[in-house]
């Protein structure tokens, strides 16, 4: 048998540590990994540490707050020196020019609102036609009333909407006109609408 030639023997034994072929750039790829992880880590350990005393720090401020909030709900309410008025101060106001109603809008107050402030002061002096009309007559009607009159696109407190006495007479003969599938469908919103069930 022949001698095993020395390159083959070399290969069958196992390498040993190489240490004078390790440079710089190796080490760097060997350890990279490890170094990205341990950063990342101090990252998150330094955002926990962040959050917490961003937490303390709000709920320190919040204190007095969240003490005079539970004084106030232990507290009996106080007697109101003055009626209330928040209702009013929301209603549009209505007047007439000629056969016309011109609305004036309050805070918070839109085109449906509007509508339905110039139909009551419309029917006001109609009770006979009033006590014809069910909820789902009037929301049709402030629908319609809303759609057929021209208005701005964006409201403001104060602006004005007209509505044309000759449209609100229109209105009227739709609703009406109204199918009682056509009631039924409408009926779905009267809820929506809670001032419609009180005179």
């Amino acid at each position: 048998m022949s001698e095993p030639s020395n390159k083959s023997f070399k290969q069958l034994l196992m390498p040993g540590p190489q240490f004078g072929k390790i440079t710089r750039r190796s080490r760097w790829q060997r350890y990279s990994l490890k170094i990205f992880l341990a950063v990342v880590i101090i990252l998150i350990a330094a955002g926990f540490g962040y959050f917490y005393q961003d937490l303390k720090n709000r709920q320190a401020v919040l204190q007095p707050v969240i003490e005079d909030l539970r004084q106030q709900v232990a507290s009996p309410p106080a007697k109101p020196s003055a009626p209330d008025t928040s209702v009013n101060a929301n209603t549009p106001q209505v007047s007439q020019q000629n056969s016309d109603l011109v609305v004036t809008l309050a805070k918070g107050n839109g085109r449906t609102h509007a509508a339905r402030a110039a139909l009551k002061e419309y029917l006001k002096d109609k009770p006979e036609l009033k006590n014809k009309l069910r909820p789902e007559h009037l929301i049709y009607l402030e629908d319609l009333i809303q759609k057929q009159t021209p208005s701005p696109q964006v409201l403001h407190p104060g602006d004005t909407i007209t509505f044309s006495a000759n449209t609100m007479a229109n209105a009227l003969n739709n609703a009406q006109q109204l199918t009682d599938a056509q009631l039924n469908n409408l009926s779905k919103y009267v809820p929506l609408v809670p001032s419609l069930m009180t005179p």
